[in-house]
């Protein structure tokens, strides 16, 4: 699978729909990268301080554009 990413928002959905189609829980994740539930859900929905807006902006300004490749491993 295959996803441009370009917004946190993008970022946040593309790493829920990973996790969940490797049928890990948000806190088996967060156990896993020792990170808080909190942490991992702010950053599955966007909004966490780690990710901003001004990143996205940047790259767009520059004409970068992430994509990201989803394997089955």
């Amino acid at each position: 699978m295959q996803a441009v990413i370009a917004s946190p928002a993008d970022l946040g959905r593309l790493i829920r729909r990973t996790r969940e189609s490797h049928h890990i829980t948000q806190r088996e994740l967060a156990a896993r990268l020792d990170v808080s539930q909190r942490w991992l859900s702010e950053l599955e929905a966007g909004k966490g301080k780690q990710i901003n807006e001004r990143y996205f902006a940047v790259l767009a300004a520059l004409g970068i554009h992430l994509t990201a490749t989803v394997t089955d491993d």
